[in-house]
């Protein structure tokens, strides 16, 4: 933070049916002098022990929000920009608060930002819970992300007000080694579809998954670094 390392990449989120970038994710970097890139991996789980994901949190979010403002997203074909919200910082009671100051900040309509909460996250239920209600009743949508990578606690699709659930991307890539994978994640889709949600699926590498994705009538799909 002080050296100015961390740097904010956007991954685009595609949008099938019209053959187009439809939203991004928003993705923090570390980049070192002498290591070069740092996974984040690497440097969040760290971050979370020493408090700093709050900062880090912080500098992602008015990053984000003085890109909305400096760029028009609807030239990029961008509808909304995807943050990522730590546990930590879902845990903190005026998340919303400071959200709100630097979105007013920089005159980020709230349309404009979906955060992604991971199911680790959504576990911390009451302080979160309060968060959310305060944030989606200014606009503001949610995601939940990694799907499937953890307990994959179907509760959390009834209590909370998300719009899209993130399929995780090791559904994806097991599905297409191991039969049984690919029955649960055929499963998985039609659930979530039947539940109203929408769904984007992460870790899209090649044509082959593509087309089998849009073969489930999924529209959005995360194309992989």
């Amino acid at each position: 933070l002080e050296n100015r390392s961390l740097e904010v990449y956007y991954q685009p989120i595609y949008d099938t049916k019209c053959g187009k970038i439809h939203s991004a994710e928003a993705l923090v970097r570390l980049k070192d002098e002498e290591l070069g890139m740092i996974s984040p991996e690497e440097f969040i789980p760290i971050a979370e022990k020493s408090g700093m994901i709050m900062q880090i949190g912080e500098f992602v979010f008015e990053t984000v929000c003085r890109f909305i403002q400096e760029k028009q997203l609807t030239d990029y074909g961008l509808q909304y920009i995807e943050i990522n919200l730590s546990v930590v910082q879902c845990m903190q009671e005026n998340l919303a608060e400071r959200l709100t100051e630097i979105m007013k900040k920089y005159h980020v309509a709230p349309a404009q930002i979906n955060l992604e909460i991971t199911e680790t996250a959504a576990a911390h239920s009451d302080m979160l819970e309060n968060n959310i209600k305060i944030l989606h009743k200014q606009g503001i949508e949610f995601s939940l992300d990694d799907y499937g990578s953890g307990y994959s606690n179907t509760d959390y699709l009834f209590r909370f007000p998300f719009r899209i659930v993130k399929i995780d991307k090791t559904i994806l890539w097991e599905a297409f080694k191991n039969e049984k994978a690919m029955i649960a994640l055929r499963n998985t889709i039609r659930m979530i579809k039947e539940l109203g949600l929408e769904i984007v699926v992460e870790g899209v590498e090649n044509q082959e998954y593509v087309d089998y994705l849009t073969e489930q009538h999924l529209s959005l799909i995360h194309i992989s670094e």
